[in-house]
């Protein structure tokens, strides 16, 4: 029997994906929500992905172990339960996910890498900034170009955090990988709107 907080966990989180995936994220996200005690945290406004407004939790609370086996199926299901796993609490998670879609071209994966460039946790920030000095992928360009205040948020989120947590190792907020990341996409933004 499914309680109320599960099926409005449900909902929510199968909005995180494109509609034409909505016959594959229920089910992931039903089995991955049985037994949560704690509903998904949504604190961030809707993205635009290929045209359709998504809501990604900030955080999810799965089971460990559940989200990992569900993690393992293979296309697309696979990576919708790596995506929603990117919103793990556990960092350690986040970072496994993340590492694992960044090699993925699906354009619906973009929101859930670039939300995590405001993170605190700059373990989970590095890869992305390796990723994106090897060449900005057309996915997150597009991300960029319809999603610009998002963008800004996730800018202000990483300055914050730059500044509470790691000014003593970063000499300026320039430097911190996150806020790296975030002018590397901005600089290429101009670009891409040309071609």
């Amino acid at each position: 029997m499914i309680s109320d907080l599960d099926t409005k966990t449900q909902a929510d989180e199968t909005h995180a994906f494109p509609s034409a995936l909505a016959d594959q994220a229920g089910p992931i996200v039903s089995a991955l929500a049985m037994g949560v005690m704690h509903p998904a945290v949504y604190t961030h406004k809707s993205v635009s992905v290929g045209g359709e407004q998504l809501h990604i939790p900030a955080r999810v609370y799965y089971d460990t172990e559940r989200l990992l086996t569900a993690a393992t199926a293979p296309g697309d299901a696979g990576l919708i339960a790596l995506c929603l796993g990117t919103r793990h609490h556990d960092g350690f998670v986040r970072e496994q996910c993340l590492r694992r879609i960044l090699t993925s071209d699906a354009p619906w994966l973009a929101p859930f890498v670039v939300q995590l460039l405001g993170e605190y946790v700059i373990e989970i920030i590095e890869p992305i900034l390796e990723r994106f000095s090897q060449g900005i992928e057309a996915k997150y360009l597009d991300f960029y170009q319809h999603n610009l205040a998002y963008c800004e948020g996730v800018e202000q989120r990483a300055t914050s955090y730059w500044a509470a947590y790691y000014r003593h190792r970063f000499a300026t907020c320039k430097e911190y990988p996150g806020l790296m990341a975030l002018a590397a996409l901005k600089q290429q933004y101009p670009r891409s709107k040309e071609q």
